[in-house]
């Protein structure tokens, strides 16, 4: 993974305003069932940490966002107040082993799960998921409380595989370790239920054979489907797309083209594309608001989803990087 400075961070939503107004700024999935091809627009803008290297972010169902940013040395997960101005700042951050390299997370009820890359390990936290109230100025009674019962480690759990993204659905976990491979897990023990191979039968091989996608990265569950980032850095790549996975087949089901959004970035950024890449998805349901980043981004942005039913398969093929190995 690429080098850098990062720390971790938790925003929240302005979860109490009009869901009637906010819903058609996120996404509809409905909308996408005959999309195989999606682009975006940018709703609203926020300032992001630029030393957060990103490898997590979610919403609780109270609108609090929590973020994982890795790095050895410097790992963390930590929740942000994100202002109507565009401003955000760190409420609480907490650290992780400086031999550990944190990777994905995913909120389950009142707790939250963090993966590690290579040290085998997930973290539960409990959350508290209280919502502090839309334009909450931090310092206020209900950020106060917020705080104080935030991200309180209960116990680490074994994790055999190495972790990239994370994502869970019911009682179901859903993992990835940079391969093309999609593994299910129990959440009740975290037992292994199901591996499959990621593959779009869309970007077939001359001899028929379904492309199998490599370096799916950090998740997210959108409308029942499963949402990852790409990053198929085995393969030498990097990716500006989303896939969006079956996560009952691995079969992906479509793509969304974000490229644009790291133009967007400092020339800081855009000095080194292979290691400050697009990652981190959050959706949170209740209001239907996506927001996406990326590694020591500048920026994150509220995005809404369009379908591009004009791009087809050959544009993901040119525009997503999706390196070439084979499964």
């Amino acid at each position: 993974m690429a080098a850098g400075n990062s720390s971790s961070r938790h925003s929240t939503l302005m979860a109490n305003e009009d869901e009637s107004h906010v819903r058609h700024l996120g996404v509809d999935s409905s909308q996408l069932t005959d999309s195989y091809v999606s682009t975006y627009e940018i709703v609203a803008t926020f300032d992001h940490d630029p030393n957060a290297f990103t490898q997590g972010l979610a919403f609780s169902a109270a609108g609090t966002l929590y973020e994982s940013d890795g790095l050895y040395h410097q790992s963390s997960v930590r929740s942000v107040q994100v202002n109507a101005d565009g401003t955000t700042s760190t409420l609480k951050s907490v650290p992780l082993p400086t031999t550990e390299f944190a990777e994905g997370i995913t909120i389950v009820g009142d707790k939250l799960l963090q993966i590690t890359w290579k040290e085998k390990v997930m973290h539960e936290y409990t959350i508290n998921s209280a919502s502090p109230g839309a334009h909450a100025a931090p310092g206020s009674i209900a950020l106060a409380t917020l705080v104080a019962g935030d991200l309180q480690k209960v116990k680490d759990h074994p994790h055999d595989y190495e972790g990239w993204g994370l994502a869970g659905d019911g009682d179901k976990l859903y993992t990835t370790d940079g391969s093309d491979q999609l593994y299910t897990l129990a959440l009740s023990d975290r037992r292994l239920l199901s591996k499959k191979t990621i593959t779009d039968p869309k970007l077939a091989h001359k001899d028929g054979t379904p492309f199998s996608v490599h370096g799916v990265n950090e998740l997210e569950m959108v409308g029942g489907e499963l949402w990852g980032n790409l990053y198929p850095m085995y393969q030498g790549s990097h990716s500006e797309c989303i896939a969006r996975i079956d996560p009952a087949t691995g079969e992906v089901k479509g793509w969304i083209d974000m490229h644009g959004l790291f133009d967007l970035q400092s020339a800081r950024v855009k000095r080194n594309p292979g290691s400050y890449v697009l990652n981190g998805i959050a959706y949170h349901e209740p209001s239907g608001r996506l927001y996406v980043t990326g590694k020591q981004w500048d920026k994150m942005y509220q995005v809404r989803i369009k379908p591009a039913p004009e791009l087809d398969a050959a544009h993901i093929k040119a525009k997503c990087g999706l390196g070439v190995a084979r499964g």
